[in-house]
This record gives structure tokens, sequence and C-alpha cells, in this order.
């Protein structure tokens, strides 16, 4: 499949639960919904103040926003192999550069978007995503993060 044939296909998880592409569930499921997908990115909204990350005032520490990265791009996963008729891979976290926040926390109520953008990734499953965290339009994070992506057998 080309990246175009790709990106079609993908375009149905528009709108949906990201809950149907990753294997993590609540309190640790971060990311709502797929609002955007193709080939090579991914956006995803999310709203803070419902995790096991939060404060006791729904706040969340703007550290985590690395994790909400890497959901989203377990969902970029997670909905490429569902058009391969797999279920969602492992995915692993591998590290993380550059990261930077005008943030201590992210608001409770408050709606974000997190969108990850394919740098590379190589055929044993490794890649690299630019990714950052918006809200209203306006850049609070962004970080590259490496990861690996392990099908399930």
């Amino acid at each position: 499949m080309n990246d175009i044939q790709l990106s079609t296909a993908l375009r149905e998880f528009i709108g949906r639960s990201a809950s149907e592409l990753l294997l993590h569930r609540d309190p640790m499921l971060l990311v709502d919904r797929v609002v955007d997908i193709g080939a090579e990115f991914v956006s995803c909204d999310w709203q803070a103040g419902k995790s096991a990350f939060a404060e006791p005032d729904g706040r969340i520490p703007a550290y985590t926003g690395i994790e909400i990265m890497a959901q989203c791009i377990g969902v970029h996963a997670g909905a490429r192999a569902k058009v391969r008729g797999l279920g969602p891979p492992l995915g692993y976290l591998l590290g993380t550069r550059h990261f930077h926040t005008s943030v201590a926390y992210f608001d409770p109520g408050q709606s974000y978007t997190a969108t990850c953008t394919e740098l590379v990734r190589d055929s044993q499953g490794m890649g690299s995503f630019a990714c950052e965290l918006t809200a209203n339009g306006e850049r609070l994070a962004h970080a590259n993060l490496a990861v690996l992506e392990h099908p399930q057998g």
C-alpha cells in the first residue's frame, strides 16, 4: 500500500476514540480522539484533569506532555495496524529530545491538541517523530520522540 492509499484508508479513523487504537485504558489513557491522520502524521484531542497524572486540583504537570505525545504516536501506529487487519502494536518510548514547554501545568477542563509528524521510520519499527501540544492555536510544548513499535504476535 503506497502513502496515498494509506492516507485514504487512515481517514476513516478521524473522529474515532483513541481507545480503539491503543492498549491504554483509564486512568492511563490520556488522549481522547483522532482529529486528523495521514500516512506520516496524526493529531489527537485531549482534555486535562482526568488522569492518573493529575494533581489534586486537576492540573496535569507539563512533563506529562511527553506521555501524551507518545500516546498520540501510538494512535498513529494503532490506526496503521488496524488498516492491515491487526490489533494495536506494543509501543516503547525510547527517548525524548529537545522537550520545551511554555507552561508548568495543563489546566483541567481545557481542550488541547497533540500533533506528531513522522521524521523517520525503519523496517524494524524504530521511528522518530516531531511532536507538539497546542491549545487555541498556541504551541505550549514540543519535542522529538524516539519510539519502537512491536507488532503483537
